[in-house]
């Protein structure tokens, strides 16, 4: 029996809102792009940011943390900035959500300038005594995205990506993290690359001789068609979304030896589960897999929602995590 199930987060935490300490953001934001403050200045104001970010994670008692993605203005907005050959172009609505991205436009072989993460790892590590995961976005998602004018070629972009994202986990290896979340809305959503192999190759290529666990997030979609492949994957644990579509993935799935991390309250719905709610999941998902490989998170970035729904959501996440412990995990 395990004595404690981990809580997580998962991608982006809310960065701009109406309390006071979220609108120093927006306004370093606009300050910067009327160069009315430099580059260091609005550097700071995202530091603050992410302190802030962290502070409220550890408030709500989740265990594991992440950066909170403050810098970020979309999954691919760090990465984009810092590898050459690349940049971003029109905004497109980032899959069914009321929310846009930049689509990354590859016009030369993809070229690391420098680590894209590492910065925003340091600042969240000092900011709590608890353990800080990275970030990075997922090579699948990046290359289905994309618009690709060098590679003429998904499998090839693909590639490419992750030998550039390799060498980001590499940086942060370096920094002290040893757990990174690699973010990957479209396996889910369009699972063919998990069912015929090819995301296997990928993630062995990603994660061979790394000194950082992988976690695989497969958020906003479920994945049920796919769900007798996860367990060949060559990473340390894999995110479903249990929560926000209907999916029968916790009636299939078999990991032998990774991790679940179980997206269990709907990070894109203001509607708040209640305890009992998540642990009946945990009780669900505790027949498939062993209780103590069982983590719970957000089904995606807490970014969706209003900040105080946010921090009301982590709470009842931690709670229900208490709730299934105290329950036995499988009934």
């Amino acid at each position: 029996m395990a004595d404690t199930i981990t809580t997580t987060v998962i991608g982006a935490y809310p960065k701009i809102g109406d309390e006071l300490p979220l609108q120093a953001l927006r306004r370093a934001l606009h300050e910067r792009d009327r160069d009315a403050i430099d580059q260091g200045a609005l550097d700071a104001e995202f530091d603050r940011g992410t302190e802030r970010a962290v502070r409220e994670m550890d408030e709500a008692g989740v265990d594991v943390l992440n950066h909170g993605c403050i810098r970020w203005d979309d999954l691919f907005g760090p990465f984009v900035r810092g590898w050459r050959n690349v940049s971003r172009q029109a905004l497109e609505r980032w899959f069914d959500n009321n929310t846009y991205f930049r689509i990354p436009v590859v016009t030369g072989p993809i070229e690391v300038t420098g680590p894209a993460t590492v910065r925003e790892y340091e600042v969240a590590r000092r900011a709590t005594k608890r353990r800080v995961k990275g970030a990075l976005c997922g090579p699948f998602t990046f290359a289905r995205l994309a618009e690709d004018r060098h590679y003429r070629s998904r499998s090839a972009l693909t590639l490419a990506v992750a030998t550039a994202l390799r060498a980001e986990l590499d940086a942060l290896a370096v920094a002290g993290c040893d757990l990174v979340d690699v973010e990957e809305p479209a396996l889910a959503r369009w699972p063919d690359d998990l069912t015929n192999g090819e995301a296997r190759r990928v993630y062995e290529m990603l994660t061979e001789g790394a000194r950082v666990s992988v976690a695989l997030q497969l958020s906003m979609f479920p994945v049920d068609s796919a769900v007798r492949h996860l367990a060949e994957l060559p990473v340390a644990q894999i995110g479903v979304d249990v929560r926000s579509r209907p999916t029968r993935v916790l009636e299939r799935i078999e990991l032998e030896r990774q991790t679940l991390v179980l997206g269990a309250v709907d990070a894109r719905n203001t509607k708040l589960e209640t305890a009992d709610e998540i642990a009946r999941l945990v009780q669900a998902a505790a027949r498939r897999v062993d209780i103590s490989r069982i983590w719970l998170a957000p089904t995606t970035s807490l970014e969706y929602l209003p900040h105080d729904i946010a921090r009301a959501k982590l709470r009842v996440l931690v709670e229900g995590a208490r709730t299934a412990l105290a329950a036995g995990g499988v009934r």
